[in-house]
């Protein structure tokens, strides 16, 4: 029995350890009291709490990528990728007019309503969709391309780079989502980058 005693010892110590971080750590998926209907700063939750995707229960790692939806009730939900909002409000019955939906912009580091924002299709985003949000149509414009050289290959990448950047405005950003075009969808992927590998 006495070879066991510290084994058991720090079975307990660490037992007591994991009790004390689950109890200590808040899992956030929403938050509710935003009768005001405005974005919540993720920035200042995100320090003692952990937020989790909506739709897809992923941690909301990148605020880059985020979004938000406040439903009338005044709840928010928070999303770590665009194309997770746009899924989980598909699934909803709520009508958009009902909703205050929100993206993040990087030129402010802040969210804005989605449907004043412009969208490429081409970043790195959590769940491979691509779809990024840019406060201005320049901005989005003017975006470096998020994809690197290597997954297109040196060649396609300086031809696409070199190449006017396609903008999208929310409802067609949508359109796409709902239709499962992603960057690992091979088809979806050639039409995003259209002439790119024929060139």
């Amino acid at each position: 029995m006495k070879k066991f005693l510290p084994y058991i010892v720090l079975v307990l110590f660490f037992s007591y350890l994991y009790t004390q971080n689950q109890k200590s750590t808040e899992y956030i998926y929403y938050i509710d009291g935003n009768i005001k209907k405005e974005p919540l700063p993720l920035q200042e939750i995100k320090k003692d709490k952990f937020l989790y995707c909506s739709d897809c229960k992923m941690m909301v790692k990148n605020l880059r990528y985020s979004a938000q939806v406040v439903i009338p009730s005044g709840r928010t939900y928070f999303f770590n990728d665009v194309s997770c909002m746009i899924r989980w409000i598909d699934k909803q019955k709520y009508k958009d007019s009902e909703l205050a939906i929100f993206v993040y912009v990087p030129e402010c580091s802040c969210y804005i309503d989605a449907e004043d924002a412009w969208y490429i299709r081409d970043g790195l985003t959590p769940l491979g969709y691509g779809v990024v949000a840019f406060g201005t149509f320049m901005e989005a414009q003017r975006s470096d391309m998020l994809l690197s050289a290597e997954d297109f290959g040196d060649e396609n990448y300086e031809k696409y780079s070199n190449n006017e950047k396609n903008i999208y405005e929310f409802d067609e950003v949508r359109k796409f989502v709902l239709r499962g075009e992603t960057l690992l969808n091979a088809v979806a992927r050639r039409i995003i980058f259209k002439g790119v590998e024929d060139k």
